[in-house]
């Protein structure tokens, strides 16, 4: 800081730029400063040009300068449409989400960069609200509108780049359903389009993060870590601490996958501690360390550190994790052969999954119930758990395997035959088929009461 009441440039810049170690100080500072305000909105725009891939094209001098004038001509016009775009997805995301699509459309000035990035900005925190199915419309629309965008009215690099910004939410999105084969699918085309800019490495390994995520999920963990690794690497380079933070978080998650839960707790604690993370990772980081413990049989630890995660998630308003962190947390009680306090937060964990729309969380929750129930020997509720979970499959239209798994349960449930290995036989079928679409439901090789 100088020796008036202003922060010097260099401060200013890195508190535009996001790097800034004095991010709530200079916050307080310019609530009250108009001059230093303005001057962060100068950076901001200079750094957004600089981030533009164009600006990095070879060219002769003269064409270079005409060329970064022209980007910052056009980001000034990006800042106009993100202005006009908010009121317009503000108008168009109301009421139901199969309406959202024609009340875009009839809005004015839609087909535009702004409402794709405005949209994209509403990706993860209504995931995070609790609609994971409505976050995926919204970057379906994303990206729906980035494939209308006129190539000649931009760069021709930053097209492509929004296009493939709005791909990787996409993907996220389709993950965070569990539709993973779909969501490799759209992060390979959202990778070739990055792959067209000029200095791709950043994004990629944004990119990289969101492959983690698919690949834990279909049993590719070994990769996943390579790709955290990477990301985490290439993050570091660029300055950016937090991104850096995220994905050691996701390298932690993989290595867990793996069973690999002491070097996964090296990590977890390490952050766990670290000053620059932010809350919302840091609640994250807890709920890690709460697993971690969980796959060293340290229960105690894990009901600990679950307990304290799920608490601050609700504080946050993070319904899902909220959710799912419960529900490890029963599961840690039933590893704990605590059943008896379990049974509560599984029965509350499906329903909630269920008012989510995580129809394959839900039944998994469910199931989980049955095993406590069984082993608390309530039988009297397995019946009609059954019932319900195959009722809502079907009606659902929901992947006809998952169906026949759900019917041979309850047969054995109706025949007095359902056992504890039978309900994780079919729990871990469900498990396995997001991953596995065209899997067959076998029946254990002794039948129900393997």
């Amino acid at each position: 800081m100088t020796t008036t009441s202003h922060y010097d440039e260099f401060a200013l810049f890195e508190y535009a730029e996001g790097t800034s170690e004095q991010r709530e100080e200079i916050e307080a500072h310019v609530a009250d400063c108009s001059e230093c305000a303005a001057n962060i909105g100068e950076h901001r725009r200079f750094a957004a040009a600089l981030g533009q891939p164009a600006v990095w094209q070879s060219a002769p001098a003269p064409a270079a300068k005409s060329r970064i004038t022209d980007l910052l001509s056009i980001n000034g016009r990006i800042e106009r449409e993100d202005a006009a775009a908010a009121a317009i997805i503000e108008d168009a995301l109301t009421g139901p989400n199969a309406w959202w699509r024609t009340r875009l459309r009839q809005a004015e000035g839609w087909r535009t960069a702004g409402v794709v990035r405005q949209l994209l900005e509403r990706v993860r925190p209504t995931m995070d609200a609790g609609s994971p199915a409505n976050a995926l419309r919204i970057a379906e629309l994303a990206v729906e509108v980035s494939n209308e965008l006129n190539v000649a009215e931009y760069p021709s690099d930053f097209v492509i780049g929004v296009r493939a910004q709005a791909l990787r939410d996409h993907a996220y999105a389709l993950t965070y359903l569990g539709r993973y084969p779909e969501a490799l699918q759209v992060a390979d085309r959202a990778e070739k389009l990055f792959r067209q800019s000029p200095l791709p490495e950043y994004e990629l390994a944004r990119l990289k993060l969101v492959r983690s995520i698919i690949y834990r999920s279909m049993e590719r963990a070994a990769e996943a870590v390579a790709f955290t690794r990477e990301a985490a690497e290439t993050f570091l380079r660029f300055g950016q601490h937090r991104r850096y933070i995220d994905a050691r978080v996701f390298e932690a998650t993989m290595l867990c996958k793996l069973t690999r839960f002491k070097e996964a707790l090296v990590i977890l604690h390490e952050l766990e501690k670290n000053p620059r993370i932010a809350s919302t990772t840091r609640v994250i980081v807890l709920h890690d360390i709460g697993t971690a413990y969980q796959g060293i049989r340290k229960f105690r630890e894990s009901a600990e550190y679950l307990a304290l995660a799920a608490a601050e998630f609700d504080l946050l308003g993070i319904k899902p994790q909220f959710v799912r962190t419960r529900w490890m947390l029963a599961r840690t009680l039933m590893m704990s052969k605590r059943a008896d306090d379990a049974i509560p937060l599984l029965r509350e964990a499906w329903r909630e999954f269920e008012s989510l729309e995580m129809e394959a969380e839900a039944a998994l929750a469910a199931l989980d119930l049955v095993e406590a129930l069984l082993v608390v020997g309530d039988h009297d509720q397995v019946p009609s758990i059954c019932r319900t979970l195959l009722d809502r499959f079907t009606r659902a239209g929901m992947n006809s395997p998952a169906v026949t798994a759900l019917a041979y349960l309850r047969e054995a449930v109706a025949a007095g035959q359902a056992t504890r290995p039978l309900v994780r036989h079919v729990q871990k079928f469900l498990r396995e088929l997001p991953k596995e679409p065209s899997l067959l439901f076998v029946p254990p090789p002794s039948g129900p009461m393997a």
